[in-house]
């Protein structure tokens, strides 16, 4: 989407327009959806994700002071509340372990995937938003309240850790 577009779609939904607000949430549900599902790897989490990113965006539309910043916003928005699921998943032990049975048995993950998931979320989150979502430094710097060169660390170190475990799987 064109940012001047965005811009005149976010000031129509300010002021209240909902199929504005709708058209914008269209444009980025791919990307949304698809970085969420990177993070919490279960259908029906990323769903009411999803929901729920668009309730509290659309409750706090009029709190958004760069409209040309909507996507980092929406984005910033959807990983607190998939970090809130994922919060939620560590505290219910049962569910826990049912998750681990269930993600032994399912033999469709990647190779990569599974690695990648091993990952702690300081060094996932980054990753996804920089080279899956296609963000910049500055605007995850931004979306996760980090100064530029912890983003950079991290990046740096979650593709360093990515590689040994890849590599440990290959060489043992």
């Amino acid at each position: 989407m064109e940012k001047k577009e965005q811009i005149r779609l976010v000031k129509k939904a300010k002021n209240g327009d909902a199929q504005a607000f709708v058209t914008l949430c269209e444009a980025y549900q791919v990307v949304l959806y698809n970085s969420a599902y990177k993070l919490l790897l279960n259908n029906e989490d990323v769903a009411d994700c999803l929901q729920e990113t668009e309730i509290r965006a659309w409750q706090k539309i009029t709190n958004i002071k760069n409209e040309a910043a909507f996507n980092s916003w929406i984005f910033r928005i959807m990983i607190n509340i998939s970090k809130d699921i994922l919060e939620k998943r560590v505290e219910t032990v049962e569910f826990e372990e049912s998750y681990m049975r269930t993600k032994e048995s399912e033999n469709e993950r990647s190779y990569l995937e599974e690695e990648f998931n091993q990952l702690p979320d300081r060094y996932k989150i980054p990753i996804i938003l920089h080279y899956y979502a296609g963000f910049n430094i500055n605007e995850i710097s931004e979306q996760l309240n980090l100064s530029k060169n912890t983003v950079k660390t991290r990046l740096a170190r979650g593709r360093g850790k990515l590689k040994i475990l890849l590599e440990g799987e290959e060489n043992g």
